[in-house]
């Protein structure tokens, strides 16, 4: 497991890396584009139907949290804090850290409405609804 996670680690580290949006298997979609993904992790969509979409991120050190940030976002780390800065004083808080892409795996297993990114290679056999794979290097 120890070996596992250390390869895991260097492959974030040299980017790459495909990663899996992934939600609670209560939340009934069936994938989500780069938009949509981008409109709820900035706060813009809070709801799915009747559902409260609860958007999980990793630490601001993770590699996959600024791959993230970079393909999804679009946004630098300066303009993000910016934004919300701004969406602080509309009462919105941005997406909840958490301390590792396995506490986010256990999080949207347990959690209805619960969204978050994790690597695709975590994601096998699990029981949560794969919305989104992205990190897939265009050749």
């Amino acid at each position: 497991m120890r070996i596992l996670f250390m390869l895991l680690v260097s492959a974030v580290l040299l980017g790459g890396e495909e990663w899996a949006l992934i939600a609670h298997p209560a939340v009934r979609m069936n994938a989500m584009d780069i938009s949509k993904i981008r409109s709820v992790y900035l706060g813009n969509q809070r709801y799915y139907g009747s559902q409260k979409l609860i958007p999980l991120q990793l630490p601001a050190d993770s590699a996959l949290r600024r791959e993230f940030e970079k393909e999804v976002l679009g946004m630098t780390r300066n303009a993000l804090r910016e934004w919300w800065i701004r969406r602080h004083y509309l009462g919105q808080r941005p997406p909840k850290v958490m301390a590792s892409a396995e506490a986010v795996l256990a999080y949207v297993q347990q959690v209805e409405g619960s969204v978050g990114y994790v690597p695709y290679v975590l994601i096998e056999d699990e029981n949560v609804t794969l919305l989104y794979v992205g990190g897939r290097s265009e050749k």
